[in-house]
């Protein structure tokens, strides 16, 4: 390999060295605490939290209605058992 060819290698690895430690500086900016994607990753993250708590939510609603619900329900068939008793006569049957 000649001299210029030499130089102009070494000329060639400078450049991309140079622009390695650019993209890595860039990088490094992006990442930093206020940087565009710690920026980005803690919007996402807000964001994320304030659907999680809306979905809570929904399903403590879901929850105490269900809740209710089978009370009601409950209610319903201890009337039902009373009105069955009354018309078959089945609660009064002899136990001997």
């Amino acid at each position: 390999m000649s001299e210029l060819e030499q130089n102009k290698y070494i000329n060639q690895l400078k450049r991309q060295l140079t622009h390695a430690l650019e993209r890595i500086k860039t990088l490094e900016l992006d990442l930093e605490p206020d940087g565009r994607i710690s920026e980005a990753f803690s919007v996402m993250e807000e964001h994320i939290d304030t659907r999680f708590d809306r979905v809570d939510a929904r399903f403590d609603r879901l929850e105490s209605r269900l809740d209710r619900m089978e009370h009601q329900f409950n209610q319903l068939q201890a009337k039902l058992e009373i009105v069955l008793d009354a018309i078959t006569g089945i609660g009064d049957l002899p136990e001997e």
